[in-house]
């Protein structure tokens, strides 16, 4: 098999999570990495405020590349993330060329209809893919009714190069303690809930729109000033005696990468109820969760004065994680069975 996966591979995304996956398994894709071929295309791309009107050029020169990259490669399986630059011409072009099967794995919901999650590109190209993969089990007959021509369950994980138990120093403890902690960006959504919990030491770690666009004070006083990933990650979340998730509105009944990288991390995590994360973690065993502010206020009360509780939880959602293939690792043999 020669696999070309797409995607981008920041330190902290999800392509390099997949691709370290695919490595350790045994399988070396070629990699065509979305942005920085993006960015690459002009140096005004770079700039906020030229990038929209060279955008439409940069697109055509990615989607240009991508198909001189398959043709020269000649893939038997190109697996895609997201592929909200890719023409859904490029791709049939690259298909009548190439033979290869083409899969996608979709990380946000392709009906959103905010720009960030989806676009046309997205919408018009899921007739176009082999095998349609989606962390939710909501989304799999709404995909199945646009006319994709087969869509598989495939949840979000683990990636244990990102998250894992880092040691932890006293100084470690001093800097990252709280008795509440939220690990994630902003959205009203998540303004909503949060903002019940003035009363608490909470922590928040996310991007600058924590301070640009929410209107609570408290919350924007409990930002901590940036976005953290991998080692960092960890030692906050082990530092903070709560983790709490919070799902978009578009993850709602469903999970989110949290789902996983808090219990891979050896935290406890407190998480917003849904019937998917209950069939990955016990309620009260693993994890616990909450469907209203005012559960959310009781439980955090409870586990405030019941330490031992809450780490012998966070430790059974640790151990629950690596016995039951919730790693990218698992992920992969996931789409190479499909594939075989």
């Amino acid at each position: 098999m020669k696999l070309l996966l797409v995607s981008s591979f920041e330190s902290w995304s999800l392509g390099l999570s997949y691709l370290r996956a695919f490595q350790q398994i045994g399988c070396v894709p070629v990699c065509f990495d979305m942005t920085a071929e993006y960015e690459n295309a002009s140096r005004f791309t770079k700039n906020r405020y030229t990038n929209w009107i060279i955008s439409s050029y940069a697109i055509r020169k990615v989607n240009k590349q991508l198909l001189a990259t398959a043709n020269a490669y000649k893939p038997t399986l190109i697996f895609v993330h997201k592929g909200q630059l890719i023409f859904p011409e490029t791709l049939k072009e690259i298909k009548a060329v190439t033979r290869a099967r083409i899969f996608i794995f979709n990380p946000d919901d392709p009906f959103n209809p905010n720009r960030g999650a989806s676009n046309e590109f997205v919408r018009s190209s899921i007739p176009i893919y082999d095998i349609y993969f989606i962390w939710s089990k909501m989304l799999k007959s709404k995909l199945t009714q646009a006319g994709a021509s087969q869509v598989e369950y495939l949840p979000f994980a683990g990636d244990p190069a990102l998250h894992y138990p880092a040691a932890l120093t006293e100084n470690n403890i001093q800097r990252y303690a709280s008795d509440t902690a939220f690990i994630g960006n902003w959205d009203e959504e998540r303004e909503r809930w949060l903002s019940e919990l003035e009363e608490y030491n909470l922590s928040i770690w996310g991007s600058d729109y924590w301070r640009k666009k929410c209107r609570n004070k408290f919350l924007r006083s409990s930002w901590k000033g940036r976005t953290v990933i991998g080692e960092e990650m960890s030692k906050i979340v082990q530092s903070s005696r709560i983790n709490l998730n919070i799902l978009r509105l578009q993850n709602k009944g469903a999970h989110n990468m949290r789902t996983f990288e808090v219990p891979a991390c050896g935290g406890f995590m407190l998480h917003e109820r849904s019937d998917e994360v209950l069939d990955f973690f016990e309620e009260g065993k693993e994890i616990d969760c909450f469907s209203t502010a005012e559960e959310l206020k009781s439980k955090i009360n409870f586990y405030l004065k019941n330490d031992n509780l809450r780490m012998k939880i966070a430790e059974a959602g640790y151990q629950r994680l690596l016995k039951s293939g919730y790693c990218y690792t698992d992920r992969v043999k996931q789409i190479l069975e499909f594939y075989q």
